[in-house]
């Protein structure tokens, strides 16, 4: 049982290396990326946990109902920030302005 919780302790200890030297790395941004992809997992492991209490649906089941609920919800926010970017392209007001041709520009010498 010593082994078993050493082996546990070395692991937690390696991870937690890793974790803080990509902290101190420049992609320290990709550990906002693993932790909303790890909440992102347990919205789907909750879903999946309550459709298979509350239906009585086998894994297989209840894993396809969650993953397409979270899909649904994704496309509903997908197509809500579309509008909303069309809304606002709508309301932009563009400046007009004169065309600029060549032979109204100066002939600059090449280098």
């Amino acid at each position: 049982m010593l082994t078993a919780n050493l082996a546990t302790l070395v692991g937690f200890g390696l991870l937690a290396v890793a974790v803080f030297a990509v902290l101190l790395s420049p992609y320290r941004r990709w550990l906002s990326y693993m932790v909303a992809g790890m909440l992102v997992w347990g919205l789907i492991e909750m879903i999946r946990f309550g459709t298979q209490i509350l239906f009585e649906l086998p894994m297989t089941y209840s894993y396809l109902a969650a993953l397409t609920t979270v899909m649904m919800v994704v496309t509903l926010l997908l197509l809500r920030e579309d509008r909303r970017a069309e809304r606002a392209l709508a309301n932009r007001h563009c400046i007009e302005h004169t065309p600029v041709y060549e032979d109204d520009q100066q002939q600059l010498p090449s280098r």
